[in-house]
């Protein structure tokens, strides 16, 4: 597998285009986070290094680091002494990747989740690697978003509550997180779709089809990210290996059904913005019914006072012609007879009248 450079760890959206762009520099500064679980929860705690990473491996029921920015040569060595990686983990771990999957290995398992930064608009999707070893989790991420700070707060307000689990129970709970930033996408994506909708019925236009387009692909860009999760979930549940217990594989159980939730409301919102499009055609057809309609009735409206104008004008003698009011009562007889003619439709609701 080839590695992708540290740049693609978080690609963003083009405005023109919607094309996923590497929006990362080449080179961050490296940020660690280390939280330790004891009997009385999950605490932060400082990062020495991996000696002293190793004691508190030792000493405590587990030790989560997570990782962002870029890391030296001589830090991912220290890593791999520590937790003994292969070449082909260490770059797994290491840099970004298209999608999310998952392996397994006798050591550990490491799988990556494709996560949306959601603000007030959809800005990027970021790439956030795994590996879960024995009382150890690692996660990679690429930028400096805080990606777990909510959760990792949760965790540590609930103090001894918490305490007790094993790492593959942080895990699902990280996992969880990464799932509920798709929720917040498609909380998000539903008003813009109401927001989409209203705008077209108001008034269909060139802008109303851009937008109905760039929430479709939209739409099946993050329905792609979100495929992968189910089945890494699905992977981790039926995986045999030991890291993985049975309380652990319950509740990746019911990350799964979330996500499983999260791809049929992205269907749904799919389903709708197809749905906008009908919309759209219907609000062009009504405004084109409505055009026709008035160019209609002006037309009819001018058909009476043509006639009469063309048997008024015609060049033969005629007595009506040389009254001296003529030209006066054929003004009146038109507008009389083209007035009787609009009240007959309106009357009879061939036409509406704002």
């Amino acid at each position: 597998m080839k590695e992708l450079p540290f740049s693609h760890g978080r690609l963003a959206f083009s405005q023109g285009t919607l094309a996923l762009e590497p929006c990362l520099p080449e080179t961050m500064e490296l940020r660690t986070k280390l939280h330790c679980q004891d009997q009385c929860g999950l605490a932060e705690a400082g990062f020495f290094d991996f000696e002293d990473l190793a004691v508190k491996r030792n000493e405590k029921d587990f030790v989560w680091l997570h990782l962002s920015g870029s890391l030296g040569d001589e830090f991912w060595k220290h890593l791999s002494d520590f937790l003994d990686l292969t070449d082909e983990q260490k770059k797994l771990l290491r840099g970004p990747h298209k999608g999310s999957f998952y392996e397994d290995f006798h050591n550990g398992i490491f799988w990556t989740l494709a996560r949306p930064s959601i603000t007030e608009r959809v800005d990027a999707i970021e790439s956030i690697n795994f590996f879960m070893a024995e009382k150890v989790l690692i996660t990679r991420q690429f930028s400096h978003d805080s990606a777990f700070t909510m959760v990792s707060h949760k965790l540590q307000e609930k103090g001894e509550y918490f305490a007790n689990n094993t790492v593959d129970i942080l895990a699902t709970e990280l996992i969880e997180d990464v799932i509920n930033s798709y929720v917040e996408l498609l909380k998000l994506g539903g008003t813009r779709l109401e927001e989409i909708q209203n705008k077209i019925i108001l008034k269909p236009g060139k802008h109303e089809l851009e937008l109905i387009n760039r929430a479709q692909q939209l739409i099946w860009i993050f329905l792609n990210q979100v495929w992968p999760i189910e089945t890494v979930l699905l992977a981790l549940e039926r995986s045999q290996n030991p890291l993985m217990s049975e309380k652990g594989k319950i509740q990746i159980g019911y990350r799964k059904d979330e996500a499983a939730a999260v791809i049929r409301l992205f269907e749904t919102y799919r389903a709708m913005s197809y749905n906008l499009m009908d919309v759209y055609v219907s609000g062009l057809s009504l405004r084109t019914n409505k055009t026709t309609t008035i160019l209609t009735m002006i037309a009819t409206l001018f058909l009476p006072p043509s006639l009469i104008a063309g048997i008024y004008g015609m060049n033969f003698a005629i007595p009506e012609v040389h009254a001296a009011f003529g030209y006066y009562f054929c003004l009146l007889l038109m507008f009389c007879v083209s007035g009787s003619l609009l009240f007959w439709l309106k009357f009879n609701g061939h036409i509406e009248l704002e």
